[in-house]
């Protein structure tokens, strides 16, 4: 990637001494819907062991959830809404995308993510199931992502949301959805998205030269991740479609015009400089922009029961629960 300004200096430190540094992700090819089936049990079953002992757990088993089918071209992908148990009308509306490499994770590993946000900040949350790669490469998901943003506003008032005040939130590569939804918009002349929420995203998937980031914490923290060695191959079709700004954010010529931002990014994740150059760009750009940097963290504690994961939960919630 280019090497733009960053938003802030980070200190680039340790590791919290909390924080447990898991092996990484690596999908098997060979047997790929096995292995996020089973991936994506372990990863519930860990976290509902982890928020079960946590205070907030009743609160966030109180949130509904109701599924729905949206169908985009590809076949019929789910669409999860949480609502929160109080009656009430004109709430924000919340279209949340999860991680995962564009190639695993579910609405089910996003779970307690989702019900927390929803709980924290009063929000409807519309979370879609989009199909994965390699089987659907860019821009499937992506294009999935954009069709339940249209239908979240066209619903919004059927549960009690504010089809004006529309957002868009996401982590890692449902961060980088969540950023290019808020350029789709604005370029397709809508839905209007009021705000921005992104988490440690990934806006880069093109480099020339390894990034501070990625050399700190490229290897042996829970993410393996240089964007030279392209990681997300199996994300696209060809070569060229890496630098594309729908793929790559971060190298858009133009993002006058988007929706104030919130950047939460992990302090011990080499997706920390992309990121903060990220926020550094739409500030250049007039953007309103906040960022925080979760010293000590890494990539995916957002999922997590530290006590950074729930001060990160709450700014979102925050911001996202603002006043328009």
């Amino acid at each position: 990637m280019a090497i733009y300004r960053k938003y802030l200096e980070p200190s680039y430190g340790p590791v919290a001494p909390e924080v447990e540094i898991m092996a990484p992700q690596v999908m098997d090819m060979e047997h790929k819907k096995a292995w996020r089936r089973q991936s994506d049990y372990e990863s519930l079953a860990l976290m509902t062991a982890a928020y079960r002992k946590c205070n907030c757990y009743p609160q966030v088993m109180r949130v509904l959830t109701e599924d729905v089918l949206l169908d985009s071209g590809n076949g019929p992908f789910r669409v999860r809404i949480y609502l929160p148990p109080e009656a009430a009308v004109k709430r924000p509306v919340l279209v949340y995308c999860h991680g995962g490499s564009f190639s695993f994770n579910s609405i089910e590993v996003y779970e307690y993510v989702c019900r927390y946000l929803c709980m924290a900040g009063n929000l409807i949350v519309v979370a879609p199931d989009y199909h994965l790669a390699p089987e659907f490469r860019f821009p499937k998901g992506l294009e999935e992502s954009y069709e339940t943003l249209k239908w979240a506003e066209a619903h919004a008032e059927e549960y009690g949301g504010d089809p004006e005040n529309l957002n868009v939130g996401g982590d890692s590569s449902g961060g980088n959805f969540a950023a290019v939804l808020s350029m789709l918009a604005r370029d397709r002349k809508g839905p209007k998205i009021r705000r921005q929420f992104l988490v440690y995203p990934l806006v880069c998937n093109y480099a020339e030269e390894v990034t501070r980031s990625e050399e700190l914490y490229g290897r042996g923290h829970f993410l393996d991740y240089r964007c030279v060695d392209d990681p997300m191959a199996p994300y696209f079709n060809r070569e060229k479609e890496r630098k594309d700004p729908l793929a790559s954010p971060l190298l858009a010529k133009d993002l006058t015009g988007l929706p104030p931002a919130c950047l939460v990014l992990a302090g011990c994740d080499p997706l920390l400089d992309q990121g903060l150059m990220y926020a550094a760009r739409l500030e250049d750009a007039g953007v309103p922009v906040e960022c925080y940097v979760m010293e000590g963290m890494l990539h995916g504690f957002f999922n997590w029961t530290y006590g950074k994961s729930f001060e990160a939960l709450g700014l979102g919630a925050r911001f996202l629960n603002q006043r328009l």
